[in-house]
């Protein structure tokens, strides 16, 4: 795999939709690229370090539940932030910018018409989490609204895949793999694979699910900010390069991990979205609270990190290597070592998170499912 995340200038967005007034606020983002090459025959992960243009951006008057007020006259058509098959293609989400919550994001799933100052609001899902209370949302923290990235949106024109004119998703031809974040336990298989038919019959050319209907067309599904898929090249000898063009997040990122089962490991299949290569003393992973060291220079217990190298041509790849963090005053003292790696050999500076990419922190199993937040300050 080869990643390379280039930023090319500050550039205004200044995107709209209709029904949608832009007078609250506009920024200016950084542009980038990233490009990503899938070996032929091969698996490669592939994640977006980059976001879709803005089209909201405001601070909250007030947080009820799920539900959030906005500051000023910004004016909203009802549901117009909300997916329609057919009629409006985004699904969107919101990610605060200032705050205790800044870095996260959050489903939008209804919006209010009102036309009233102070009135307009915006639902999202909260997916088990709260906005209220202590380390919540407050008046005055800022908020963006933005397009998950869908597969027509990176893979525009299908770009770098290899398409199919078999119905049932045989023979030569790229396929995407998509992993389920509820999955409980370790080793996760695909929960969804995707190709493009470029056929004119069952409903004509677009993106289908294996197993989920020759004519339910699948241009739209989403992936996550913080997830990856992986390109398999079926069949296919030839590499091909993904390149997404995108904003550049600001500000720290924040990532949930955590357990899902009592007393069962548990593998979070993540990316992060910044568009620059990172070493583990820089992730802030361990130090954040979110991965558990051990005291056992061997790393017989423990939090463990998973990477894998994607420059071989292989499919179903194991992690070529594991880190874990030690926390010890003996060999050499604490910090990140590698499985394998040689005892005193400290890691803490080894570059392993590559933008566009993908890895598993497999948390070591708790008595009680528990949910961590990795926090990672701006990196530039």
């Amino acid at each position: 795999m080869n990643a390379k995340a280039l930023l090319l200038a500050a550039s205004l967005v200044a995107a709209s939709i209709p029904g949608i007034s832009m007078a609250a606020e506009v920024s200016t983002e950084p542009v980038g690229f990233n490009k990503v090459t899938a070996l032929g025959n091969s698996d490669t992960r592939f994640s977006l370090p980059l976001h879709r243009p803005t089209v909201f951006a405001g601070a909250v008057l007030s947080v009820n539940n799920s539900v959030l007020t906005i500051q000023g006259g910004q004016t909203l058509s009802a549901n117009q932030l909300v997916y329609s098959a057919g009629v409006q293609s985004n699904v969107y989400y919101v990610t605060f910018t200032t705050g205790t919550r800044a870095g996260m994001y959050y489903t939008v799933v209804a919006n209010n018409g009102s036309t009233v100052a102070d009135a307009s609001t915006i639902t999202v899902d909260l997916n088990g989490d709260t906005l209220q209370g202590a380390g919540g949302v407050v008046a005055g923290d800022k908020f963006q609204v933005v397009p998950y990235w869908s597969l027509n949106t990176v893979f525009p024109g299908q770009v770098g895949i290899t398409k199919t004119a078999q119905i049932n998703g045989v023979g030569a031809l790229t396929r995407i793999l998509f992993f389920d974040p509820n999955f409980a336990g370790v080793n996760p298989a695909a929960s969804a694979i995707y190709y493009y038919f470029e056929g004119t019959t069952f409903g004509g050319s677009g993106w289908r699910k294996v197993g989920g209907g020759f004519t339910a067309i699948k241009n739209d599904d989403i992936i996550l900010p913080d997830m990856y898929v992986v390109i398999r090249q079926e069949e296919v000898s030839t590499s091909l390069i993904n390149t997404a063009v995108g904003l550049v997040p600001s500000g720290e990122r924040k990532y949930i991990v955590g357990t899902l089962l009592p007393n069962a490991d548990q593998d979070n299949v993540l990316a992060i979205d910044i568009p620059v290569p990172m070493s583990l003393a820089q992730s802030n992973l361990y130090q954040s609270g979110a991965f558990v060291g051990t005291s056992q220079i061997t790393g017989s217990t423990g939090d463990k990190l998973l990477l894998f190298d994607d420059s071989l041509v292989l499919k179903n790849k194991a992690a070529s290597k594991i880190y874990y963090y030690f926390t010890g005053d003996t060999f050499g003292g604490p910090g990140w070592r590698m499985l394998g790696g040689g005892f005193t050999s400290v890691k803490n500076n080894d570059v392993v998170f590559q933008p566009g990419s993908g890895f598993i922190i497999r948390k070591q199993a708790t008595p009680t499912p528990t949910t961590t937040v990795w926090t990672i300050p701006a990196v530039y």
